[in-house]
């Protein structure tokens, strides 16, 4: 697991630093464009060295970045100190194999994942024609690539080939459920923990969906009755759909590959997530977080020792780990944009944010998480605060008080306290005031 994140002179602050990160959950919030995606890109590469594009470039001179982590299947520590190479445009990195993290997975918010894992990346292996060939760095599918296969260019005997990675979620989903293995056991257990709750996820019977297509399509039962193939489900089901997936490939080939080097499995597992509620209904963002706690802890071999970084705008995944949050072992992080002198651009900045019982959604949206002054429409905040002007002056002017009535009355519920509140002041006054 990754104990510690430093940044200095790259991305969007002089310096950002996770130090140190909560061992099982981390929760980064923050404004756009502050930084939540770039950290969780940095977090990968740190841990497996590999980007899935272009690298994170410096902001200034003597940029670095500096990380720790868990290496092994043992109580060891790696440190991480890199420094930009301006000649070869690339970060320097110690020589020789690098530390062991465990498996990472990576879910991005465009519907592409990244997969690591030790035992099947950075390899040699041995051709059944003899030569050798290095394994992938780590396997970085597009959207796309999830569902219908990655491969990579391989030359073998002087000749450019491709080689099939991953077959994908369509065509493995099928061949798992025909052959009823342990895969698809692993697959179906899997989607029914990450379902929302009273609707659970269960796979219906492939079928061809195109006439002159070469493989049956795998579908999903929906609460309406209907089998419907994968490629035409919802955009949440589709992304949970293929998170379930790409858990389930990346821990079976993990033990297979772990049985046939005869090493022991990592218990180790980082998962980062670049906003877990895109695409899901209210009542799913309040199950999901807890629910994938839970698979990962079942499901991953051994004694599991399992750390999510996650990047979140919804109030409703934060409020949902309100009940099993141990500042021992989880932490919130809080990226701002500090003023700084007029006329000068403001600064960023993170910090571990103190974790308390906020109790409800809306107390979520009015709290330094997210700085909303009311959890409402913009416009009923606007004449909300013109109307808490007018109750602190203590003057009641009817011509003032006129189209503040009517505009509340407009984009408020009838029975919504600040309108009994305002009623009472025009009545009464004041507090503690006579009429």
């Amino acid at each position: 697991m990754l104990h510690s994140l430093t940044l200095k002179n790259v991305g969007p602050a002089a310096t950002l630093s996770l130090d140190p990160l909560a061992s099982r959950l981390n929760l980064i919030t923050g404004d756009n464009g502050l930084g939540k995606s770039f950290l969780l890109e940095v977090a990968w590469w740190v841990l497996t060295r590999t980007w899935n594009g272009p690298p994170a470039e410096p902001s200034a001179k003597k940029a670095q970045i500096i990380a720790e982590f868990d290496k092994g299947n043992a109580a060891y520590t790696a440190y991480l100190e890199s420094v930009w190479d301006l000649a070869q445009q690339r970060w320097k990195l110690p020589r020789g194999r690098p530390a062991n993290p465990g498996m990472v997975i990576y879910a991005r918010v465009d519907g592409s994942f990244s997969v690591f894992d030790p035992l099947r990346n950075y390899k040699l292996y041995t051709r059944p024609s003899g030569e050798q060939i290095e394994s992938p760095g780590a396997y970085q599918f597009s959207a796309d690539q999830v569902m219908n296969g990655l491969s990579r260019k391989v030359q073998l005997a002087g000749v450019w080939q491709d080689e099939l990675l991953c077959d994908g979620l369509l065509r493995d989903w099928s061949n798992w459920q025909i052959r009823k293995n342990d895969q698809f056991a692993l697959l179906k257990a899997l989607l029914e923990r990450l379902s929302p709750q009273g609707a659970p996820l269960k796979p219906g019977q492939p079928r061809f969906v195109y006439p002159n297509e070469a493989f049956e399509i795998p579908t999903i039962q929906m609460p309406y009755g209907q089998e419907v193939p994968l490629i035409y489900a919802p955009a949440g089901v589709q992304r949970v759909a293929k998170l379930a997936y790409l858990l389930a490939w990346t821990l079976s080939h993990h033990e297979r590959a772990s049985s046939r080097q005869e090493r022991s499995a990592t218990p180790r597992i980082t998962v980062l997530i670049d906003e877990p509620e895109t695409h899901l209904h209210p009542q799913w963002q309040r199950t999901f977080l807890p629910s994938l706690i839970t698979a990962l802890n079942k499901h991953a071999s051994g004694k599991p020792q399992i750390q999510l970084i996650v990047a979140t705008h919804s109030p409703l995944v934060l409020a949902s780990m309100e009940p099993d949050f141990d500042s021992k072992q989880d932490a919130l992080w809080k990226l701002d944009l500090v003023p700084s002198a007029k006329g000068k651009p403001g600064k960023v900045q993170v910090e571990r944010d103190v974790h308390y019982v906020r109790g409800d959604v809306g107390r979520w949206l009015r709290s330094d998480v997210f700085d909303l002054g009311a959890a409402t429409s913009l416009e009923a905040e606007q004449v909300m605060n013109r109307a808490k002007e007018v109750m602190r002056s203590g003057k009641r002017d009817a011509a003032v008080a006129a189209p503040i009535t009517a505009k509340l009355r407009a984009v408020l519920p009838e029975l919504d306290p600040f309108l009994f509140e305002w009623s009472r002041f025009l009545t009464f006054g004041p507090r503690g005031g006579g009429a």
